[in-house]
C-alpha cells in the first residue's frame, strides 16, 4: 500500500503555554524550533518524572528478565508508533512524539493496581493520565512546572479511553497516541506474557496470534488497516474494519488472561507497608507514593521507623522539597483552561 495520500486534519500550532512571568530556562528555543518538539526533548525528556519510570512495572512486576518491559521501555515502543501512524497520514508528528513520551509519567508503582489502591485510599478516583499533568506542571522543576504546551498536557490527560469513542473536536494526534498505546501494550505485553510464562503455548484460537505470527507482522496488519481506513474516512480511525475488530478481541482478552492474573502476582501488603512508612514525610503521601518506584516501597516497607537520610538517598526529595504545601483535592481531571494559557 502506498502510504501518505493523503493529510489529515493536521494541528499546526499552539494555543501556548502557561506563564509568560515563569523565567523558563527553554526560552531561547522558542523563536526557531517547534513547541512541541522543545517539549518533548527539552521538557519532558529531561523530568525526573521521566527518568523514574524506568524503576517502575509495566505489567509484570520484578521480572527475573530484563527484557521484560518497564514503564519506559514501553513509552519508548509509543513514541515510535505514534510517530508512525502521524507521520505517514500528514499529522503533527511532534504534537504526538511529546504526548507520547510524557503520557506515563503519571503512572504510579505497580501499574494499574497501585492506581486502584490509591484510589481507595482517597476515596475516589485517582487517574495516572490527571496524575500525569500536575507532576509536569505543579512538581517538576521545585514547583514551578515543566511550562508545557496546552496541547502537550491536554493530549497526556486524553490518551486514555476507548479506540472507538474519540471526539474529534480534539486534535487527532491524541488519537494516534491512543492507538500507539494500546497497540503497544497488547503486542508487547503479550510477548513478556510469553517469556514470563503466563501464556505456556501458541494457539491459532488466540486473537493476538490471528493478527500475525510474530510482534512485527502484527503491527504491520494493523497499522496497514489504520492507514487505509482513515484514507477512505478523511480522518484517523480504527474501529471498522476485521483487522480492528480483532483487535479489540485481543484487547480483551489480554485483560481477561494476562492482566488479571499479573495483578495475582504482587502483594498488596507491600503497598500498604510502603503506604504507612510515606504517612510520616513531610509531603502529600498521595503524591509521595505515586512518585516512588517499586524498588523504593519494597525498601521502605523494610523500615522500622522513617530516617530522613534513607529518604534523600532515594531521590524522591528533588522532587518534592521544591513543591512546599501543594494541595490538590482532584486526581481525576483535567486542571487547566485554555484561557490559562497565552503564546509567546
Amino acid at each position: 500500500m502506498k502510504l501518505n495520500t493523503r493529510k489529515l486534519a493536521r494541528q499546526k500550532s499552539t494555543i501556548g503555554r502557561r506563564r509568560k512571568s515563569y523565567s523558563d530556562q527553554d526560552r531561547l528555543f522558542f523563536s526557531f524550533e517547534d513547541p512541541f518538539w522543545i517539549d518533548q526533548n527539552f521538557k519532558i525528556a529531561l523530568s525526573k518524572a521521566y527518568r523514574r519510570m524506568e524503576g517502575k512495572t509495566q505489567v509484570f512486576y520484578s521480572p527475573k528478565t530484563p527484557h521484560a518491559r518497564t514503564r519506559m521501555t514501553h513509552t519508548a515502543e509509543v513514541k515510535s508508533l505514534a510517530s508512525l501512524i502521524t507521520r505517514n497520514l500528514g499529522l503533527n508528528h511532534h504534537l504526538a512524539e511529546a504526548i507520547a513520551l510524557g503520557h506515563d509519567i503519571g503512572h504510579v508503582p505497580f501499574g494499574h493496581l497501585g492506581e486502584r489502591f490509591l484510589s481507595k485510599k482517597l476515596g475516589k478516583p485517582f487517574r495516572h493520565n490527571a496524575f500525569a499533568v500536575i507532576i509536569a506542571e505543579k512538581l517538576e522543576r521545585d514547583g514551578k512546572g515543566l511550562n508545557l504546551c496546552y496541547e502537550t498536557l491536554e493530549g497526556i490527560y486524553r490518551h486514555s479511553g476507548k479506540l472507538t469513542k474519540f471526539d474529534y473536536s480534539y486534535p487527532q494526534e491524541y488519537f494516534a497516541v491512543r492507538i500507539a498505546d494500546k497497540a503497544s501494550y497488547v503486542f508487547s505485553d503479550y510477548n513478556d506474557a510469553k517469556r514470563m510464562g503466563y501464556v505456556k503455548e501458541s494457539n491459532k484460537e488466540n486473537p493476538i496470534e490471528k493478527l500475525g505470527d510474530n510482534q512485527r507482522e502484527r503491527i504491520n496488519n494493523v497499522f496497514h488497516a489504520i492507514f487505509e481506513e482513515s484514507m477512505k474516512k478523511g480522518k484517523l480511525s480504527f474501529k471498522d474494519s476485521r483487522t480492528a475488530k480483532l483487535f479489540k478481541n485481543a484487547y480483551d482478552w489480554m485483560f481477561e488472561k494476562v492482566y488479571a492474573e499479573a495483578d495475582k502476582e504482587i502483594d498488596i501488603m507491600l503497598l500498604e507497608r510502603g503506604f504507612e512508612y510515606v504517612r510520616d514525610f513531610d509531603f502529600d503521601p498521595i503524591i509521595a507514593f505515586g512518585l516512588l518506584t517499586e524498588k523504593e516501597i519494597k525498601y521502605f516497607a523494610r523500615l522500622n521507623h522513617i530516617n530522613r537520610e534513607e529518604v534523600e538517598a532515594t531521590g524522591i526529595t528533588e522532587i518534592l522539597e521544591g513543591v512546599g504545601d501543594i494541595e490538590v483535592n482532584d486526581f481525576s481531571s483535567f486542571c487547566f483552561k485554555k484561557e490559562d494559557f497565552e503564546r509567546y
